[in-house]
């Protein structure tokens, strides 16, 4: 008995050593599950309690409610005329009596799709895209309730891709334009639309960006980009935050499929106003006209023009006679404010002057020599034959150090370049690849005007130009193309 109780301790130990050893992880394992489902069970609790207090869910299925009766599909009709196949019969041709297309092509009916939203309810305004309505023989536009009223007129601006399409029916229902200034990143944003023929569609999302352009152009643009699922059909479409306003009109997409990839573009709604504003009142749009061609700020060019920062317009060419001139505004300025605001960027100014009701005199700041100086300029109409009232030019391309070769100016060589006049600067006529010329985008063709802020007229006076001690750092030229478009380049040497 004695020895039963002396090895029966030992041998309970022992065992439960070896269990242990054997099925302890299973054992952890399964202790460890038996908590984890009890925190799992507190977890769900805690979310059931969170969703009985839900207020998202109720406020978008609110916001879709108020804002649906106001947004309409927008159908349209454009007779497109395509080159006919090799070899197909011209018996139309002939069986119209040269009434028809021309021969050697055909002519069909395309049918297009998108969206709108009713502005004003009383007078029946719907706003909407451009390239939605534009070209369109007829324009169809039908209400979520199934109705298809007249379509008075139709009036469209090309530079913002807006429109304005007035409807002759009562009892509509609008929705309000917001203030797309007072948006920001991160608040959420629903979409409505026709999105794939699909109409009354209701996606949400957030505000990613303000600001944005979606491509290189002369339109004008400041988008709100946002992730709310955008797709072909959305286009005219609102976009609005959870009061239900506008706050912008949903006009692209960014997609390598073709489809919704999370990157979508609104046109503001403050933009929207004033343009649909002006087609209403004056079947057109009149654009405030500065009178120079401007481009971004490199830190080696800030740096070379002695500037505070890279935010501004730097001035690259001034339009003789134009406001700007006639201000005393010079290439090689820095605009860092008009009319009392921040400029950010070249596409800011663009956006601003042209907000400017012509006639209005306005303060520019801007940075000369690196001090701040400030004119007064009276802003111009925008010259019905522009494209926009300043515009950044694309890259140029353009041996030695920088890896390029120039030489005199010459009439030959300026008919050979397509100038119309012989131009004051020296032609590059060679660029080497990878060299800092080719880097900055330089090309043959293009004319030097200046090295350092100093006028060069030969090859001789460039190549001592970019032969001094301060050109050993690097240089500033400005650089024009045959177009008339100007630039500063700032290049710094191989060696």
């Amino acid at each position: 008995m004695k020895l039963l109780r002396v090895w029966l301790p030992i041998a309970v130990v022992t065992a439960l050593v070896i269990y242990i050893a054997v099925d302890g992880p299973r054992l952890a394992m399964h202790i460890g599950y038996s908590a984890a489902k009890g925190r799992n069970r507190a977890q769900r609790e805690q979310l059931a309690a969170m969703a009985g207090g839900d207020s998202m869910s109720p406020l978008l299925a609110q916001v879709a409610e108020v804002v649906r009766p106001a947004v309409v599909e927008v159908r349209v009709a454009k007779k497109v005329t395509v080159r006919a196949p090799a070899g197909t019969s011209d018996f139309l041709d002939r069986f119209f009596g040269g009434q028809g297309p021309p021969p050697g092509t055909r002519q069909y009916v395309q049918q297009g799709l998108g969206s709108g939203v009713v502005i004003d309810a009383n007078n029946g305004y719907v706003l909407t895209n451009h390239h939605v309505v534009a070209g369109a023989e007829q324009i169809e536009v039908i209400l979520p309730d199934g109705r298809t009223p007249s379509v008075a007129w139709t009036r469209s601006d090309a530079l913002s891709d807006l429109a304005v399409v007035k409807v002759d029916t009562a009892d509509l229902i609008a929705a309000p334009l917001g203030d797309s200034d007072a948006v920001r990143v991160g608040q959420v944003v629903v979409a409505i639309g026709a999105p794939e023929a699909l109409p009354q569609t209701v996606t949400a999302g957030i505000i990613s960006a303000r600001g944005r352009r979606a491509e290189d152009g002369q339109s004008y643009q400041s988008f709100l980009q946002t992730d709310a699922a955008i797709n072909h059909g959305n286009s005219g479409g609102p976009l609005v935050n959870l009061r239900g306003e506008v706050i912008g009109i949903n006009t692209a997409i960014v997609s390598e499929s073709g489809g919704n990839e999370g990157i979508g573009f609104a046109i503001p709604s403050n933009m929207a106003r004033g343009v649909m504003d002006q087609l209403i009142e004056k079947g057109k749009v009149v654009r405030g006209y500065l009178g120079v061609v401007i481009q971004g700020a490199t830190g080696d060019l800030a740096r070379s023009f002695h500037l505070p920062g890279t935010r501004g317009a730097l001035v690259a060419s001034v339009a003789p006679g134009g406001p700007a001139e006639r201000a005393g505004l010079k290439a090689g300025d820095f605009i860092v404010a008009i009319a009392g605001s921040p400029v950010r960027s070249p596409n800011d100014l663009r956006n601003r002057v042209a907000a400017i009701e012509p006639g209005k005199s306005v303060a520019v700041e801007f940075y000369r020599d690196g001090r701040k100086q400030s004119a007064d300029v009276t802003i111009a109409a925008q010259p019905a034959n522009m494209l926009a009232a300043a515009t950044t030019q694309p890259g140029l391309r353009g041996a030695a150090r920088f890896g390029l070769r120039v030489a005199d100016p010459s009439a030959d060589l300026a008919q050979q370049y397509g100038y119309n006049a012989e131009p004051r600067g020296v032609f590059i006529v060679a660029v080497t690849p990878m060299s800092p010329a080719a880097q900055a985008g330089l090309q043959d063709g293009m004319v030097i005007t200046q090295v350092g802020g100093r006028d060069v007229a030969t090859a001789a006076a460039f190549a001592a130009a970019v032969s001094t001690e301060q050109a050993a750092g690097g240089v500033r030229l400005r650089v024009i193309d045959p177009t008339g478009g100007a630039r500063y380049v700032f290049l710094s040497p191989r060696w």
